[in-house]
């Protein structure tokens, strides 16, 4: 195996000391380079390309920061370079033509998150609508201009996200980070060198990545002896088990229009996979059934048994119009947080042995596996949200240690 690096165009693979990529789920991909001083070429604004030998095309962006530095050895220049999905942070979200020409362009006051035509409002197609809006170029002031993306698949039939989320303007990485923390929505940038875009840049109804758990299997002290170093972390720093949101407008001082909890009553549009909010059909206080109940709310009622009422309160209300806009966003907001905070989250964090293909990417199921020695052995499959791929002068691969879901993952 073996991984080549260009900037610029120029194949500078020879003189690389070492590099490292880093592929995130729903976040920009970052990648480094460190060479000899003395062959560096380009700076801040060039394009780093790295390419591995097996897996192809592993990162295509543009160099963010260059630093010379120095030891008692030798001088060399570190590269930091992020794909395009950086440039969302600096672009305000726009209505595009979807909203009306006389709307066309608007980041003040966009309708794209409470349009509910000409379809339902999904993760996928807002993305879709506000990076194409950005990217009309001035002279016109409906859009900066190119994003250096191309579009590949958006998926529909998601969950309707209508709402109001909190003051305009919003840039697209607020939104896109307000839309993927439901859980409804994966956004994939692929890494392509065409027409001076670098990216392509698909959207996924929460669903995103390949079922490898039969093919990709990382083994600590036992079986393939595949894994190098193994971490597993117990954690209940973040728990909350009574969780109130309260949406705007506020009334008085001590109500707003409406809020999201335990005993709310549902949606008319029903969230899926629970149906609605309530829980159980007594209240919070009556008995679980786990064969009938809404298991958030199980979850919920057995966390406050073991650890105490741990109470959280999050108040809505920026634009005063989040009860009648937004109130269903609200509420899967209100189910996600619900769900992964009610219990201690247990997080077993993997690191292959040097050498590892890159037979999976992030969003993938990989299965993971410990031998007797770790409180018995355990077995399981999570999903992958983060890794680096990092490699040397002699051409040495290695995979970090891999970002894995929790035991919360499956929800």
């Amino acid at each position: 195996m073996g991984v080549s690096t260009f900037i610029d165009g120029a194949d500078v693979t020879s003189y690389v000391l070492q590099g490292s990529v880093t592929h995130r789920l729903n976040r920009p991909a970052q990648a480094t380079c460190r060479i000899p001083l003395a062959y560096s070429i380009g700076g801040a604004g060039s394009r780093l390309k790295v390419v591995d030998d097996t897996a192809g095309l592993i990162f295509h962006g543009m160099v963010m920061t260059v630093s010379d530095e120095g030891d008692e050895d030798m001088l060399y220049t570190e590269y930091m370079a992020m794909d395009p999905m950086e440039l969302w942070q600096w672009r305000p979200a726009r209505d595009g033509i979807e909203a009306g020409l006389a709307n066309q362009g608007n980041f003040s006051l966009p309708t794209f998150m409470e349009r509910n035509w000409p379809s339902p409002t999904t993760g996928p197609g807002i993305i879709k609508e506000i990076l194409r809006q950005s990217e009309i170029s001035p002279p016109t002031d409906q859009g900066e201009g190119p994003l250096f993306i191309s579009y590949g698949q958006f998926e529909e039939g998601g969950v309707d996200m209508s709402g109001a989320p909190m003051d305009w303007p919003m840039t697209i990485a607020e939104v896109a980070n307000m839309l993927t923390s439901t859980g409804e929505v994966d956004i994939v940038l692929k890494p392509i060198d065409s027409g001076g875009n670098m990216a392509e840049v698909s959207v996924h109804n929460g669903d995103y990545g390949t079922d490898r758990s039969g093919s990709v299997v990382f083994d600590y002290a036992m079986g393939n002896y595949n894994a190098r170093r193994l971490r597993r972390v117990e954690d209940m720093t973040s728990v909350v088990n009574k969780l109130w949101y309260f949406l705007g407008p506020r009334i008085d001082d001590q109500h707003w229009k409406a809020n999201v909890q335990g005993d709310d009553g549902g949606s008319s549009a029903p969230i899926p996979r629970t149906g609605g909010l309530p829980y159980p059909p007594g209240g919070e206080n009556s008995p679980p059934n786990s064969a009938t109940d809404n298991q958030i709310g199980v979850s919920r009622i057995a966390s406050q048994g073991s650890y105490g009422v741990r109470m959280n309160i999050q108040i809505f209300d920026s634009r005063g119009d989040e009860t009648d806009i937004g109130r269903d966003l609200y509420r899967r907001l209100w189910q996600m947080e619900s769900w992964l905070r009610a219990q201690p989250r247990v997080l077993v964090h993997i690191t292959p042995v040097r050498g590892t293909p890159l037979n999976f990417d992030i969003g993938d199921l990989v299965t993971v596996r410990a031998g007797a020695k770790v409180r018995g052995g355990f077995s399981g499959v999570q999903r992958v949200f983060e890794y680096t791929y990092t490699w040397d002068e002699n051409g040495v691969t290695e995979i970090g240690e891999l970002v894995t879901s929790a035991n919360a993952e499956g929800i």
